[in-house]
């Protein structure tokens, strides 16, 4: 059995503070990746897309996900499942914070950005806390 520090992965940071931990599962030896999500209200990433599924499993509070158009507000009861190759975001629909494991159907995490908005967020991805 592995144990991992979360505080020893690499980071997402949107507007300044730790938005997220990426869990890159072949830097462990396994075959699935994941983000550990924990945003303030109203906030969330850019639109991207990856080529395997994401799959969002929320935790705490209440995120707006959209995924090729279709809209889904969802909460501690809810899995959501977005397919391969499919632009999508999400955002804390607040008040307090929107925490979630978002699994990853691949060894590494791959995303690629695309148009659609939002567009104003200060986003470095993979930066080393």
């Amino acid at each position: 059995m592995q144990v991992i520090k979360k505080n020893t992965l690499s980071t997402v940071v949107i507007n300044g503070e730790v938005g997220a931990y990426v869990f890159d599962g072949s830097d462990h030896g396994v075959s699935t990746s994941a983000f550990i999500v924990d945003v303030p209200a109203d906030l969330g990433p850019r639109r991207h897309k990856h080529p395997y599924e994401e799959i969002f499993i929320i935790v705490e509070g209440s995120v707006r996900i959209e995924a090729d158009g279709e809209t889904v507000d969802a909460g501690t009861d809810d899995i959501c499942v977005v397919p391969a190759d499919t632009p999508h975001a999400f955002s804390n629909l607040g008040p307090g914070r929107a925490r979630m494991v978002n699994i990853h159907a691949a060894p590494k995490v791959v995303t690629e950005f695309v148009a659609g908005g939002p567009e104003n967020i200060d986003y470095h991805y993979n930066h080393s806390s």
